[in-house]
């Protein structure tokens, strides 16, 4: 493996060594580069020796001193994402309907992303060499799926031998990790769910989040799941938090939907510590909570109305949020009434709501768009503005509601 320089700067020391674009660092300090996360570790130690293979062929070996770091400047060749390699019994992707971002199809393993952006991966694409790559170059914390730790059941999931040893490895390596239980009813709960737990405060994990099966209507010829309901909900919640408490293992996380599955309270800050997994769909509510405590009892101005997805809008009109008005929790006509999520929605659900309801001003929090500001099925905010014939204010923080209130 190595890394592809794509980019030599004007006063670049590389040409001092005679090094072009195309050519490839393999080596530096004796360990082999596989991505730019190796090139940014080997800058903590007091030179940096190179080998270089030139795209001419042959290689070029050369030291850089800690003082010259800043004449490097080079770019490298952006990574090719990892694919994921399992057969997930409860894979999002595969529930997908047509006609969806090309991106929501790709399914993404990459360690590289974990590290950087906190996406959970399952270890499965990455053979001893990669392993020893991230131990070597301390890439941690990373963001682990480990759904079971009982191997059978990890084959059974995950649809390939994916082994423990793995995620054994890393943690031998002095590698951090953040876990992540996606919950199958009667398949990786009670006994199997309560191991997984007691082997994270073993191996003394930052955190371990356990989230919701997603089910859309789309799911044909796959695995039948039984879906939660609100007593099953108020079980695990309590197994979970009694176990926490029996072993003294805090830093075991449920997932908002679980609670308000349950209509049960949310957590008080305390419970999330610094929010670890709050990317994960943990702490989201209370977060809220916390950030409008202050106005939650300000209605919106007239002719404000605000979108969300059907869990968070039943929770805000059951605790009496905006004195209950204007607030239009949407049903998921696209994928189903079981993915229940504001992150979730459609366009297609998103201007529905709008052109059945009389209001003139429309609220939804960014999270139903992506970075490049495409909802889930490829619409803009300009197209549902244009396809309603309303207005629509997109939130980008809990606070922003504010400007909208009496």
């Amino acid at each position: 493996m190595s890394v592809k320089i794509s980019k030599i700067e004007k006063g670049s020391i590389f040409k001092k060594y005679s090094v072009s674009e195309g050519d490839r660092i393999v080596s530096i300090n004796g360990r082999e580069i596989f991505d730019f996360l190796g090139v940014l570790y080997e800058t903590s130690f007091e030179r940096m020796r190179f080998i270089i293979k030139k795209k001419t062929g042959g290689l070029t070996e050369f030291e850089v001193l800690k003082k010259d770091y800043g004449k490097i400047k080079v770019q490298f060749d952006e990574f090719e994402r990892r694919r994921c390699n399992n057969r997930c019994i409860f894979c999002f992707v595969d529930q997908n309907p047509e006609g969806l971002r090309k991106s929501l199809y790709f399914k993404d393993d990459d360690y590289r992303e974990s590290f950087e952006y906190g996406n959970f991966i399952t270890l499965s694409n990455l053979n001893n060499k990669l392993l020893l790559n991230i131990i070597e170059h301390k890439i941690s914390p990373l963001y682990i799926s480990v759904h079971s730790v009982d191997n059978s059941l990890r084959r059974r999931i995950f649809g390939i031998e994916n082994g423990i040893e793995k995620i054994e490895k890393l943690l031998n390596g002095g590698i951090r990790i953040h876990g992540q239980v996606v919950l199958m009813r009667n398949i990786n709960d009670g006994k199997y769910l309560e191991e997984t737990i007691k082997y994270a405060q073993e191996k003394r994990f930052l955190s371990l989040g356990i989230v919701p099966l997603g089910l859309t209507k789309y799911r044909k010829d796959l695995t039948k799941f039984t879906p939660i309901d609100k007593d099953y909900a108020k079980n695990l919640i309590d197994i979970v938090e009694n176990l926490k408490e029996k072993i003294g293992y805090k830093k075991v996380y449920i997932a908002d939907e679980f609670f308000l599955k349950a209509q049960m309270k949310i957590p008080p800050k305390s419970y999330y510590h610094s929010f670890p997994q709050y990317e994960n769909g943990i702490g989201m509510v209370r977060n809220f909570i916390e950030e409008t405590v202050k106005f939650k009892d300000k209605k919106l101005k007239k002719g404000y109305a605000i979108i969300t997805g059907k869990s968070f809008g039943d929770f805000l009109i059951k605790n009496f949020y905006f004195k209950s008005e204007g607030i239009l929790p949407s049903v998921n006509t696209f994928f189903g009434d079981m993915v229940t999520v504001t992150g979730l929605l459609t366009a297609s659900d998103i201007i529905k709501i709008m052109r059945e309801t009389d209001y003139k001003n429309y609220l939804i929090y960014k999270s139903v768009f992506n970075i490049d500001g495409l909802t889930l099925d490829n619409f803009t905010k300009k197209d549902i503005i244009k396809r309603s014939g309303k207005k629509l204010i997109v939130l980008e923080k809990n606070i922003d509601i504010k400007r909208y209130l009496l």
